[in-house]
């Protein structure tokens, strides 16, 4: 056997193993050790973009495929155009899967976290947007983002493309179907223990009006970016500016 095909073998062992802690406890222990509003969830529909964001941030490099199918955890140095760091200390990300069976395990990381990127595809947003908003109203009706006034980024990737909806378009089409989603979820103000074990609230904003991401207390942003073309200025400016806040 050659020596280069052992040492991949050796990789993909050590990385096996890795995937298998995270799977069986080693969120746990991420949390217990994490720092309370330290962390910044990467959250999003699987092939948005949010795990090669992640691979971005951490590695500075955008692989051509790459599907999460647990979580990814570390911490990002930020640097502006100059390789100058944006931030005094490195930033703890953790990237949520994307998988609908996987998605609630946001939720697990709520008590820990400083800011949400919600990254979507800004080419499939009228494909996919009940879905879309539906996570994206779970999110904003935790508990934890309530309380704490978590803010959150709405990352539209893949605007490089001919096809993707501009920033203002996609703020217009998730405020119009998450005023939909509260009908279906009932219009008085009620509380209950969601699937994933988190509480939430199950009407945003006012109920006299159409909803509009302004009128919740948290604050709430729409920024275009393209995670292909290593675009992403206007996240890690948001992230540097979350922290000092």
């Amino acid at each position: 056997m050659e020596l280069s095909t052992l040492i991949l073998i050796v990789v993909a062992l050590v990385t096996i193993a890795a995937i298998g802690f995270l799977s069986t406890g080693g969120a746990s222990q991420l949390l217990k050790k994490g720092k309370k509003n330290d962390a910044f969830l990467l959250l999003g529909l699987a092939d948005s973009g949010k795990t090669s964001l992640y691979c971005n941030l951490r590695f500075g490099k955008v692989p051509s495929t790459c599907t999460s199918m647990t979580e990814n955890d570390g911490y990002v140095e930020l640097k502006d155009s100059s390789d100058v760091p944006i931030t005094k200390a490195p930033i703890h990300v953790v990237d949520v899967p994307g998988h609908e069976k996987l998605r609630f395990k946001f939720a697990d990381y709520m008590p820990i976290t400083r800011g949400v990127i919600f990254v979507i595809d800004s080419t499939s947003v009228n494909k996919f947007k009940h879905a879309i908003a539906d996570y994206l109203y779970d999110v904003l009706a935790n508990k934890h983002t309530i309380r704490a006034e978590i803010p959150v980024l709405v990352a539209c990737n893949k605007c490089e493309l001919l096809t993707a909806f501009r920033k203002e378009k996609i703020q217009e089409i998730f405020e119009a179907e998450i005023d939909r989603i509260r009908v279906t979820r009932g219009a008085a103000l009620e509380t209950h223990d969601s699937a994933d074990g988190g509480e939430i609230t199950e009407f945003l904003g006012f109920e006299d009006q159409k909803f509009q991401f302004d009128h919740l207390t948290n604050l709430v942003t729409f920024a275009e970016c393209s995670v292909e073309q290593e675009k992403t200025e206007e996240i890690t400016n948001w992230i540097a500016d979350t922290m000092e806040n």
